[in-house]
């Protein structure tokens, strides 16, 4: 594709190049109620060449702000999509565990056997340094 439209592109300037050289006679137009005066048709020729560069220029430009907007519409789309989605399985899951809760403050479980106050070293609480140092919860006493 590459190879093919590189050669449409030669055969276009090859073209030009041959109009502009062969059309050497002076005309007068007129564009936009305004005269054009002593242009060759070769001139005339590449003014067009241009304009019509100008145009596929605007085309181009009005052609991928459409394709960016509507990519950016798309995105932003999905991502509340993917937000209210997120939103309610986190609002289920915090359901699932307030129930949880609710059926352990049932049951009568305390919060006491969460976390046990545990010694380290010997039995009588102190440790292998000779301090007394306490787990309590998840914290230790230092």
């Amino acid at each position: 594709m590459i190879l093919l439209g590189l050669l449409l592109m030669c055969a276009c300037i090859a073209m030009a190049v041959d109009a502009v050289a062969q059309n050497g006679h002076v005309t007068h137009a007129t564009a936009f109620n305004q005269p054009i005066d002593h242009l060759t048709l070769g001139g005339l020729f590449i003014a067009g060449a241009v304009v019509g560069i100008v145009f596929a220029l605007g085309v181009l430009m009005f052609t991928g702000g459409i394709g960016r907007s509507r990519r950016r519409r798309v995105e932003r789309r999905n991502a509340v999509r993917e937000s209210t989605a997120e939103a309610e399985a986190l609002r289920a899951h915090n359901e699932r565990l307030e129930r949880e809760l609710e059926d352990q403050r049932d049951t009568g479980a305390t919060d006491a056997t969460a976390y046990p106050a545990e010694t380290t070293g010997t039995a009588d609480g102190q440790n292998l340094n000779g301090d007394r140092r306490t787990l309590s919860g998840r914290h230790r006493a230092r």
